[in-house]
């Protein structure tokens, strides 16, 4: 638009240029385009009381105004206004990455500063310096934010081992997981024997995911399934249950365990306006509430353990009772299959076995 408005402009001056000026009584008339020089000077001498014959000479066209306009080329502009426009060609080229804003940024930068450059010092256009300022100034703003916006993101060792595990390979970006972290409560330590949660006494309020360590999931005192690390403690409770709801379950640390606890409802809210975190995190969860569901289902089908009636940190009771069972594997041979990634089981075929 600006070129054809600077074209329009130009056929308009170039036209008024052209002048055709008709005799008058008494005078020498003549008809020139001093400018230009596409009509030769015409003069005009007719004898008083005669009639003469008065030739206008037809107006040159648009194509002879912008052909002829240039009869010789200036010199070649300064060695600063060349490199400014190799930048400007570079700009051009930068891809729609964000690396490539960086580059557009600092080309449009390098250009302006020798545009500016230029019309300071070879042809003293204050107002072009003026120009070339405000756009550094406001191309500079520009790459500042998008530089800070690329700094790398780091987290804690244990932090940077969930993201690797469960969200980077959903293509989850730093950026995103670490708005989810910003909805993170504390990182809770639980010592051996110690209660996460207890079964219709702590309320669903929070979203949990275990670090490091093991804890057990109980249900009227029988073991259900053990959460080991990467896994989260309450997904199932994520589908359709309220925070005023309470945990139909109770759970125990095996030994000391670091869990990760997010606000369940900050969370919820703060993934609700973007669709790829709330589903990546349907995926996650909906994911291991199936490996629960299977875990829980085979120990209900050999069902043999129990938990002790009452239980408290130093004690010498055993925290997880097991019955023999001469006719099936037993809830142990079960757990010890969840535990098969351990040097040695941690629940022994015996009338009692102590976890902690």
């Amino acid at each position: 638009m600006l070129f054809i408005s600077a074209l329009a402009i130009g056929m308009i001056t170039g036209l008024q240029n052209v002048t055709t000026e008709l005799p008058s009584t008494d005078s020498d008339v003549a008809s020139t385009t001093e400018d230009m020089g596409l009509l030769e000077p015409t003069k005009l001498s007719p004898p008083v009381g005669e009639l003469v014959n008065v030739t206008i000479h037809a107006r040159p066209s648009m194509w002879d105004v912008y052909l002829h306009h240039c009869p010789k080329w200036r010199p070649i502009n300064h060695i600063f206004f060349q490199v400014a426009n190799i930048f400007f060609l570079l700009s051009f080229l930068a891809p729609h990455t964000d690396t490539g804003l960086i580059w557009l940024r600092v080309t449009l930068i390098l250009g302006c500063a020798f545009s500016g450059m230029w019309a300071w010092s070879v042809e003293c256009y204050l107002d072009a310096v003026l120009w070339n300022s405000a756009f550094i100034v406001i191309n500079f703003v520009y790459f500042a934010v998008q530089f800070y916006l690329m700094r790398p993101i780091k987290f804690h060792k244990d932090i940077e081992e969930v993201y690797v595990a469960l969200f980077k390979p959903l293509r989850v970006s730093r950026r995103q997981f670490r708005r989810v972290l910003m909805c993170m409560r504390n990182v809770r330590h639980l010592k051996c024997h110690e209660l996460y949660a207890h079964e219709k006494v702590t309320k669903v309020d929070s979203l949990s995911l275990v670090l490091s360590g093991k804890l057990v999931v109980s249900q009227n005192q029988r073991a259900l399934h053990i959460v080991f690390p990467h896994h989260f403690l309450d997904s199932p409770e994520w589908f359709g249950v309220s925070t005023d709801e309470y945990f139909q379950v109770s759970i125990m640390a095996m030994e000391e365990s670091r869990v990760l606890v997010w606000h369940r409802d900050k969370l919820k809210l703060s993934i609700m306006s973007d669709g790829f975190l709330q589903a990546v995190f349907d995926h996650i969860l909906g994911r291991d509430v199936v490996h629960k569901l299977m875990q829980v289902s085979e120990t209900m089908a050999v069902s043999n353990g129990h938990l002790a009636n009452s239980y408290e940190e130093g004690e010498d009771k055993p925290m997880l009772v097991v019955k023999k069972a001469g006719d099936g594997p037993g809830i142990t041979a079960l757990l010890n299959r969840q535990l098969q990634g351990e040097h040695a089981p941690l629940l022994l075929a015996a009338p009692a076995t102590r976890l902690c």
